[in-house]
């Protein structure tokens, strides 16, 4: 009985410990400083946003002037972005972070091809695309959806192919 009561004591003060890991108090000058906006309410703060902060934070360190300017440049559009907009980007962003990790570099791939095509054709194929149906966009889709199985297959395929090869050869 003793050992339970020791063993649930210990859990609950390294539980406590853990969770005041993140206390403002136990943060260095240099975050306390960065941080300075979110003091009154940091410690109220749950433990995974105050875990995404400081991840942001070490990040910022990593910057470079330039890479920093540019960072506050887009903090500050994104602050003046009406909070719908806001959520519809975060819904978005959660979309693309939860998609098969192909997928994911397949659109990455196609959004930097676009970002090098002239703004004349970027232009173009965006306004091909507004012009469309709803019944034509979701066809586009579709076939995009249908090529992008096909592909998967296929990487399926090829792979099965090299397996067996390699299973004969070592036969």
């Amino acid at each position: 009985m003793n050992n339970v009561l020791l063993i649930t004591l210990l859990l609950t003060v390294s539980c406590t410990l853990f969770a005041n890991d993140n206390d403002w108090n136990r943060l260095d000058k240099q975050q306390q400083n960065l941080l300075s906006p979110y003091q009154k309410q940091w410690n109220d703060f749950p433990a995974n946003r105050k875990d995404a902060i400081l991840k942001g934070v070490k990040q910022w360190k990593t910057l470079n002037p330039s890479e920093k300017k540019q960072a506050t440049q887009r903090f500050k559009e994104w602050k003046e972005l009406p909070a719908a907009r806001q959520s519809n980007i975060r819904a978005r962003f959660n979309t693309f972070s939860n998609m098969d990790p192909q997928v994911r570099n397949e659109i990455r791939g196609k959004y930097i091809k676009f970002k090098k095509l002239s703004p004349e054709r970027k232009q173009s194929l965006k306004s091909q695309w507004r012009n469309f149906s709803p019944a034509q966009k979701r066809k586009m889709l579709q076939k995009r959806k249908m090529v992008r199985k096909l592909n998967q297959r296929k990487r399926h395929l090829i792979q099965k192919k090299k397996e067996h090869r390699k299973n004969r050869k070592n036969n």
